[in-house]
């Protein structure tokens, strides 16, 4: 009897080893299955967006070409002037980094600070080693009375981290360095714009989408597929060659202009281009496929048994539509909403070929920065303002969603 129970225990034992010894092969093969997925996205999205946040407070040119008066200078409380211990520090600094050719990259990232800092700095470099021996003070003020300036000190002890948030403070308006100037606020305004703009085009999308996936969802099955393929047209088209079509059709002498003028609806050409209207029509027409496919797929699969009772018991269909047929597609729409919002805030090309200066989105501003001046640091840092304002609707959208379901329960 006791060697009977001892058998089973172990076969219990064993069956359970078994089992999770299966389990554990199930759950690496199921690693092994999504290993690459993993890397990808590791290597493509996550490692430059850190990168990229890493880059937005990094701040080292001034530290690493005045190093010593980097150091000094932090102790500096910005009242009056910095001491003749900093003086001759910035003497001394300046004359190496001369020599080791890295002033210029001290200069330029100071010159976003100050305009004219760089100019400064390398003139300061040429004639510091013909300077008399006498004070360091004096000396740097003989080349440049700008040296008695104490808002240029201010920039140069405010670079002198390795690690700053000025490019954040100049994304957003803000300055320790220099007053309030016209234009200060320039990159705030366009975040506005941006904000605004994709507001209206997903507005535009609701508009015209919400009708055309009704319609599809409800025709004929025949005439549904056939539709359906017009919905999918435009992503076999590259999006710039859509945006250079509507530049065709919109311009002084285009399609839309010499339609219009030979039928007579105006005797001259519109200005149908290089403006707001433009952006917002192709940015629309790129966008809409986006917005019908989401709400489509969700209002195909709406039971009209629903909308059936709902009429069976004397629901006028405007009331139909407001209570049962629209809280049903909701899903649909909220999903629709949320791409295009997100995808039309970094557009770029678009707003670039059709649009004025007024109609740049900061993506336009992004690319500038890094391609034309080369200042990577703001160029992250906008980025990083985009990328937050794209988490910030996710989370508002996430909120939302959960608020309406617990309502719904």
């Amino acid at each position: 009897m006791i060697a009977a129970k001892a058998l089973s225990d172990g076969l219990e034992e064993s069956a359970a080893l078994n089992y999770r010894r299966e389990l554990t092969m199930k759950e690496m093969r199921r690693g092994v299955l999504v290993a690459p997925l993993f890397i990808y996205l590791t290597a493509i999205f996550v490692v430059p967006i850190v990168l990229m946040l890493i880059r937005s407070v990094e701040d080292p040119e001034v530290s690493r070409a005045l190093p010593n008066t980097a150091t000094l200078i932090q102790a500096w409380d910005g009242e009056g002037l910095p001491s003749a211990q900093v003086f001759a520090a910035l003497a001394a600094d300046v004359k190496q980094a001369a020599l080791d050719r890295t002033l210029g990259q001290a200069g330029n990232r100071l010159n976003y600070a100050i305009p004219g800092f760089q100019s400064l700095l390398m003139k300061t470099g040429q004639k510091i080693s013909d300077a008399p021996a006498v004070d360091a003070t004096d000396a740097l003020v003989q080349i440049d009375q700008r040296w008695k300036d104490a808002r240029y000190w201010l920039a140069l002890r405010d670079a002198s981290s390795k690690y700053s948030l000025f490019y954040f403070r100049t994304a957003l308006g803000f300055s320790t360095s220099e007053p309030a100037t016209e234009g200060r606020g320039l990159y705030l305004d366009v975040l506005v714009r941006t904000l605004w703009m994709t507001l209206v085009v997903t507005s535009a999308c609701v508009v015209l989408g919400y009708p055309l996936s009704y319609f599809l969802a409800n025709a004929p099955e025949r005439l549904r597929n056939r539709l359906i393929l017009f919905v999918l047209l435009p992503f076999w088209t590259s999006l710039l060659v859509r945006t250079t079509a509507w530049f065709v059709l919109l311009q002084k002498h285009g399609l839309i202009n010499d339609t219009g003028m030979f039928l007579g609806l105006w005797s001259q050409p519109l200005e149908l281009i290089y403006n707001r209207f433009a952006v917002y029509v192709a940015m629309t027409h790129v966008m809409l496929p986006f917005m019908v496919l989401p709400l489509y797929s969700v209002m195909l699969k709406i039971p009209k048994t629903y909308l059936n009772a709902a009429a069976t018991l004397g629901a006028h269909p405007v009331r139909t539509f407001w209570e049962v047929y629209l809280p049903l597609s909701v899903p649909g729409l909220s999903a629709g909403v949320l791409l295009v919002f997100i995808i039309t805030l970094g557009f770029y090309i678009t707003p670039a070929l059709l649009g004025g200066p007024a109609d740049q989105m900061l993506s336009y501003y992004i690319a500038q920065n890094a391609s034309n001046f080369g200042n990577w640091g703001l160029a992250a840092a906008l980025s990083v303002l985009l990328l937050a304002v794209v988490g910030a609707v996710i989370l508002l959208f996430g909120r939302l969603g959960a608020t309406a379901t617990t309502r719904e329960a």
